[in-house]
């Protein structure tokens, strides 16, 4: 069994920024309802002819540059849940861009895709399946919002985080231990109706706008903040670990107030979470790697660090996971 290190970290957001006033002009709302409901105020999205390839690959670029010493990448993962196409996969896509001889799949798995992948990969590397993996979470999600829907397109942003992840011999370093779930029953709190084999494209969905993201928020924010706490106590325990041991908890950026709820339910140190949705709303699969990138670049988190990464999503899924820098 080998160690994972972080050799290498990037992140790409898109040049054109959308504030709260911004979306007071085009739908019913205020900077004052959505940022006293979400903590955001504003958020970045892609424009035309920018795909969620074009992000991962930005993001990707300023990884490897960080990781330099790795020669070689034996796969690149991509966790999204907008793909450049349904086939295919858009790590295959972002693959042919960088360039590089490597295997690669996608991850789609709600905004838990970038955590599940995270422990997929870590699992490759740990048991000597892989030596070096590029991983990458990245959305173009902007373009499956329906604007005028002030329920959740207030909520998302896009652009791409990435993590250079390669072997070491230190056994203790990388991922240390993690739990995950899904509960298919609430498949329907956070979907696109419309697209897939269940009820394919057609002039109908198109007009009845079943193309775009639905969520049923308080149905969400209900079920996240009576589970995540009690998945994180239960990973806690089973490693005899305290709250604040973890020196910082890297949450998914979907909402200050879940946030703030789950951080209150454990008792957990202010010191000890850092947030930017503020920034950059909610990014989905991307948003663990950019508030990491920020963290680390603050310099809130050190060699040594114990980091739990929490993630939650569509699916309903969730994944918690104990990470030794």
């Amino acid at each position: 069994m080998f160690g994972v290190e972080i050799k290498g970290i990037g992140i790409s957001i898109p040049n054109k920024k959308l504030t709260n006033f911004d979306l007071e002009k085009i739908m019913d709302t205020s900077d004052e309802w959505i940022y006293q409901r979400t903590g955001i105020k504003d958020r970045y999205i892609v424009e035309d002819g920018i795909s969620t390839s074009d992000l991962a690959l930005q993001a990707s670029r300023e990884a490897l540059r960080q990781a330099k010493e790795v020669k070689n990448i034996d796969y690149i993962i991509m966790a999204t849940n907008s793909p450049d196409y349904i086939v295919p996969a858009t790590s295959s896509v972002l693959q042919g861009k960088l360039g590089i001889s490597a295997g690669t799949f996608d991850v789609f798995s709600g905004c838990t895709a970038f955590a599940y992948a995270l422990i997929v990969a870590s699992s490759m590397i740990k048991s000597g399946l892989a030596e070096n993996i590029l991983l990458v979470g990245a959305e173009a999600i902007s373009k499956y919002l329906d604007w005028q829907d002030r329920t959740i397109a207030v909520l998302l942003g896009d652009g791409a985080g990435s993590f250079v992840l390669s072997r070491t011999e230190d056994k203790n370093t990388g991922i240390l231990d993690h739990n995950v779930g899904s509960d298919g029953t609430k498949f329907d709190l956070i979907y696109i109706p419309a697209g897939g084999t269940k009820e394919p494209f057609s002039e109908k969905s198109l007009h009845e706008k079943r193309i775009y993201l639905k969520m049923q928020g308080r149905e969400v924010f209900k079920n996240v903040v009576s589970l995540i706490p009690q998945e994180i106590k239960k990973l806690l325990n089973k490693n005899n670990l305290e709250t604040n041991d973890i020196n910082l908890y890297v949450f998914h950026q979907a909402n200050i107030r879940i946030i703030e709820a789950i951080r209150d339910s454990l008792k957990i140190d202010s010191s000890r979470i850092f947030s930017n949705i503020e920034k950059y709303a909610n990014t989905s699969s991307a948003s663990i790697p950019i508030v990491f990138y920020e963290a680390f670049n603050k310099g809130l988190i050190k060699k040594g660090d114990l980091i739990l990464f929490s993630a939650f999503g569509a699916g309903l899924t969730w994944a918690n996971i104990l990470w030794k820098l």
